[in-house]
């Protein structure tokens, strides 16, 4: 609970930060806005063929400023377990001439991941996969961050692909 008010903390000071110099540069007011995102492809660095790439991620952004987000969602994570994400991210858009290519990053709490994951082969049950968190706190919970790029194709639709211990690709659509 402790680490929830840390990170609802840090959400207000970007949105501080972010507010205070939105009003200065921008032409059009900005209005919040909600985000329904979906992963479209997942891909692990190392023991791909092990881990889930079906993370069957639904979740929705709700952005309140410009270029800061709360967002919560529902994913199969690698170890094929339910997992639920809440996270703040941020949003960089550091080149005038690309205004349509950003950067991102977010922290969050996850649920799903035990302190020991398992992932055992279906047909003999050996264990094919160990993973040991040592982050775990109130259970299966975990503290997790992500660090991306990502493409506005129109004012509605963009692409994102971040790494979030595995690399993934998001489809981001706005709803208002």
């Amino acid at each position: 609970m402790r680490t929830l008010k840390h990170i609802l903390k840090l959400f207000l000071v970007m949105s501080t930060f972010s507010l205070a110099n939105d009003t200065e540069t921008s032409k059009q007011e900005f209005q919040p806005e909600y985000r329904f995102i979906t992963s479209l492809y997942t891909t692990h660095p190392a023991d791909n063929d092990i881990y889930n790439n079906k993370t069957n991620l639904l979740g929705l952004e709700y952005r309140p400023i410009k270029d800061v987000g709360l967002s919560f969602g529902y994913f199969q994570n690698s170890f094929y377990n339910d997992s639920y994400v809440l996270a703040v991210n941020k949003y960089f858009r550091p080149f005038n001439s690309l205004q349509n290519l950003y950067f991102n990053t977010g922290i969050g709490v996850v649920k799903g991941y035990k302190k020991l994951n398992v992932i055992k082969d279906k047909h003999n049950n050996e264990v094919l996969k160990k993973s040991k968190f040592n982050t775990n706190f109130g259970g299966d919970y975990i503290v997790g961050a992500s660090l991306g790029v990502g493409y506005d194709v129109t004012e509605r639709l963009s692409f994102n692909a971040a790494y979030v211990g595995a690399f993934i690709v998001t489809m981001n659509l706005k709803l208002n």
